[in-house]
Order: structure tokens, then sequence, then C-alpha cells
């Protein structure tokens, strides 16, 4: 069963809302700029994309009239389901979930107490979860998926089993993820930050660029959707995972597992890679993820030249977060019509050769493929329609 996605909010390293964001991206524009908020010194990179300071991303929530949440990752998601949930009269509903996607969670909460020999928040990795059901009056499920760098686009693949099973009319998802100097010196020490910014698929390419932000995304069942009027700006209509057992922090560089990830998203959407008008990439910009997902693409579209997008130059690598980012603006640049480009991407690697948009252009497809790729080779895909294409 598809799931009608109804609204849509966001906070980037471009500011609060949907609109900063993708007026930068049909501008090419790059949020990763040097870090402020924590120091970079003796390390590989200084480069982030920073969203909003926690005092703006308060001002943005208080429309939703909760108590203020004591982490970041938390603050960000209420940041972005202010703008996706704005204008509603939210009644408190046992049939209203909440899934969010996030690697972290809490984090900020427990490293003090660790440093202190103190055992951390048992909410830890629940708390953003937990704010947002607050937030929305969510009294149905309320989940957290945490799976690498795909836990958000795997939250609305949770998300859509709610709603097939009947459990729930309407679900909330979520992803959201804090930058944190803990996080950011793992990076470092894996050698794969970008000291330029990243570049992805560029054959000049040094490493991923680390962002953080949050994207909240309404579903509802197409019945629940029509009994309560308004716009759908996309459809959901199929969501595929895999794990390719190969390395802890490597792909598979076959692409296999994605490209398994991917045919079963299209294979519960009913559709054929043939109908795809677009592919969604994960595009971090290291040298492994970006050979991989050209192998992975030349294996779903049979070496058809699907245009590839992709957000990481723009908005950095937002991992737990990154999933509902990219299904937000895909959703949202399908329905005006448009393809957003993988920011700073001058010259395609010819290890990674991909059919990469690189500057914003008009586009009149309907049908959309979104993947990611986790640490742990966790994959997952889904399919977008844009809403008035039929089957």
């Amino acid at each position: 069963m598809p799931a009608a996605i109804t609204s849509i909010g966001a906070v980037t390293g471009h500011g609060l809302g949907t609109g900063p964001l993708l007026s930068a991206l049909r501008e090419g524009r790059s949020a990763v700029r040097p870090l402020s908020r924590f120091s970079t010194e003796g390390l590989c990179s200084t480069l982030a994309a920073e969203a909003p300071p926690d005092a703006e991303l308060v001002a943005a929530a208080a429309s939703l009239g909760c108590p203020v949440p004591a982490d970041r990752a938390s603050r960000l998601l209420l940041a972005a389901a202010a703008e996706a949930l704005h204008g509603r009269a939210l009644v408190p509903s046992t049939r209203r979930g909440v899934v969010v996607g996030t690697t972290k969670g809490a984090l900020e909460l427990a490293l003090p107490r660790w440093d202190a020999g103190e055992a951390p928040p048992q909410a830890l990795l629940d708390a953003p979860a937990l704010a947002l059901a607050q937030a929305c009056g969510a009294q149905g499920p309320v989940l957290t998926v945490s799976a690498a760098c795909a836990s958000s686009l795997s939250a609305l693949g949770e998300a859509l089993a709610l709603l097939e099973e009947g459990l729930c009319d309407e679900v909330v998802v979520g992803g959201t993820e804090a930058l944190h100097a803990f996080v950011y010196r793992g990076f470092h020490a894996l050698k794969a930050l970008s000291a330029s910014g990243a570049a992805p698929f560029d054959a000049a390419r040094s490493g991923l660029s680390l962002g953080e932000g949050a994207a909240v995304l309404v579903l509802r069942t197409p019945e629940y959707a029509r009994a309560q009027g308004g716009p759908v700006l996309s459809v959901l209509e199929g969501f595929g995972g895999s794990t390719d057992g190969f390395d802890q922090t490597a792909p598979d560089p076959t692409g296999a597992g994605l490209a398994t990830a991917c045919t079963r998203a299209l294979e519960r959407a009913g559709r054929s890679a043939a109908q795809v008008d677009r592919y969604h990439a994960h595009g971090t910009a290291t040298l492994h993820n970006d050979r991989m997902e050209a192998a992975a693409h030349a294996r779903v579209f049979s070496g058809r030249a699907v245009p590839v997008c992709g957000l990481k130059g723009s908005l950095g690598h937002t991992l737990g977060a990154a999933g509902a980012l990219d299904a937000a603006v895909c959703a949202l640049t399908l329905q005006q019509g448009w393809l957003p480009p993988v920011v700073n991407l001058r010259q395609v690697d010819p290890a990674a050769q991909v059919p990469a948009v690189q500057s914003a252009r008009e586009d009149a497809g309907h049908i959309a493929l979104v993947a990611n790729a986790g640490f742990g080779g966790i994959n997952a895909a889904l399919v977008l329609r844009r809403p008035e294409a039929q089957r």
C-alpha cells in the first residue's frame, strides 16, 4: 500500500525551513564552512555544515508548545517538525505514530556523565523520538531506528509498514543528527574527512564533510489523506533494504548490496527500473562509496543514464538524518519538476562514472529512487512518485 506524504519540514546548514534549502540547491550553494561550535585543532579538516544556533531552533519550535529538549538533536528535530506541522490542531491520537532515525540521539548528554564515571541517561538514543511524540500528540507506536547512515530512510520504511499493517492512520517520520566533537574526531581517525569540502563523484574528491540537521515528513494512508483533505506532496510507493556483510566501514565494491535494496524497493512498489526517472544518491564523496554507488547504479539501471542527484556536497553528511533529508528534497523537487545538482562536482571520476546532475534543471519525470548506504553494509532504498502520476 502506498503512503501519501502530506507535509515536510527541514533544518539544515542553509537555515530553518525547506525554502532556504531548496533555494540553495537551485543555486548550487554549499553550507560547508569552517566549524565554530568546537575546536578542530590538529584534525585533518576544519569544515562542516552547521545548522542555526540553539536559540533559533528553540524559537522555531515554540509553536509546538512543548518543553525545550535538553539535547541539540531533539531541538533540531522539533524545529523541523514545527514547519511540517504548521497550522495543525494536534489532538492526541492513538492512530498517530512516530518513527525517528538517528545514529547518536542525545549523545551530548552522555559524554559528561561518562567522563565523571556515571551512567548516561536511559533514553539516550530515544530522546528525539520521545520529544517529537510529545510535541505532536502521538499515542500510537513510537520507534527509534538506528541503522548507521541509513537510519532515517529505514525509518520511512518502518513508517510505511505501520500504515500498511493498519496500526496507524498517520505517522510523523523524522531524521535528526547534531554535530559533536566526539564523532568528528572519529571520522578524522578514519581519515574520511576532506580538508577542502565534499565533492561527490568528482575526480579530485578527497573525502566527506560532516553536517547536521533534521527533516520531518508526515505520512498518511491514502484513505486518511483524502478524508483530511489538503495537498499530497509525494507518494511513497515502496521500501527495500539489505545488508552486505562485507566490512565494518567499507561497502561491497560491486554495489550488489545497494542494488538489492533498490530492486526490492522497486518490486514492492510494483515498478521496474525502466520506469525510474531520477536517482537520489547517498554520494558521500569518499573513494569507496562513490565507486560502489556507480557500480550499483549500473547494476540497477543496466547502464541506462538515469540522472543522479546528491545532497552531501551542499549539506555535508548528516549521518542518521541524511535519508530523511534526501527523501524530503526528492519529494519536493519531484513535485515542483526540477532536478537538484550534486554541488561541488566539477569533473566526474572515470572510476565512479554516473550521469550526475551538475546544475539544477527542469525535469518532467514522475518516479524517483532514493538510496542510502551505511556502515556495517546497511542499505536502504525507497520509491517516490509525483502525486499526479498514475500507475
